[in-house]
């Protein structure tokens, strides 16, 4: 089973970025490895939105599924194989609601975006026994049958993430590619996604936790990531064609 968590225990894991709460500027939100705490960093500070137990926890995204204008979380509990939804209420999560049954744990690299068109929500993941590329498109409160956009080979890549570089209101996928290390963007087309093109060379096996967002308020949606052997954490401003020079925006403590 693959999970998106590592195997260090201090640190941060399962990065997200979104507007948790809802002032149109994304924040970031990491799970405490030491303590299983959900953190919000949104400004300067860190806000606590999730109590012990989110270890128990893998494969975290966000998006608006219930269309309040707030980012909310969904995740896989690793003891069940469900799928949660956790609204957002600002500064904290209302209480979950089951959005995917069992079998969950046999999928990885979950991330959320606005893929069709819809306004709404929707998810896409890595099936692992087949390494296919499934969309699950949003409903508003729960998940429709799911669509294959992508075949099998997907097994390869790692930090699969959902971002709009094309400012279309289609989101498209990002990926870092095991055997090469290189990060490859396919582009959305509102019902599947368009062949690859190359934005980032040899390198990308060294970082972990890839999230998309915006950062910087331009139309193009950013990448942060966290590099493993020192444990900062970059932002990637993104542009229509890639990603311009990283910045650092976190200390070795992710």
């Amino acid at each position: 089973m693959m999970v998106a968590a590592s195997v260090a225990t201090t640190g941060m894991a399962e990065v997200v970025v979104d507007d948790i709460d809802g002032d149109r500027t994304d924040d970031v939100v990491a799970v405490e490895r030491a303590t299983g705490k959900l953190w919000m960093y949104a400004g300067t500070g860190r806000v606590e939105i999730g109590t012990g137990g989110w270890n128990g926890m893998h494969d975290l995204a966000a998006g608006d599924f219930n269309g309040d204008t707030k980012a909310d979380l969904v995740g896989v509990e690793q003891a069940t194989g469900k799928l949660w939804l956790y609204p957002s209420v600002g500064k904290g999560l209302a209480s979950r609601v089951e959005i995917g049954t069992g079998g969950w744990n046999g999928m990885h690299d979950l991330t959320v975006g606005e893929f069709n068109g819809d306004g709404k929500a929707d998810v896409v993941v890595v099936e692992e026994v087949t390494g296919k590329l499934w969309l699950y498109p949003g409903t508003g409160a729960a998940l429709s049958s799911r669509v294959e956009i992508g075949s099998g080979g997907w097994n390869s890549m790692h930090d699969v993430v959902a971002m709009d570089l094309g400012v279309d209101g289609k989101s498209d996928v990002v990926a870092a590619e095991t055997s090469t290390g290189k990060l490859w963007l396919y582009k959305g087309t509102g019902t599947g996604l368009a062949s690859r093109v190359e934005i980032g060379s040899g390198g990308w096996n060294s970082m972990r936790d890839l999230a998309g967002g915006d950062f910087f308020g331009t139309e193009e949606d950013d990448l942060v990531g966290v590099e493993a052997a020192s444990g900062r954490l970059y932002v990637y401003a993104g542009k229509a064609t890639g990603l311009e020079a990283r910045n650092q925006i976190g200390t070795a403590d992710w």
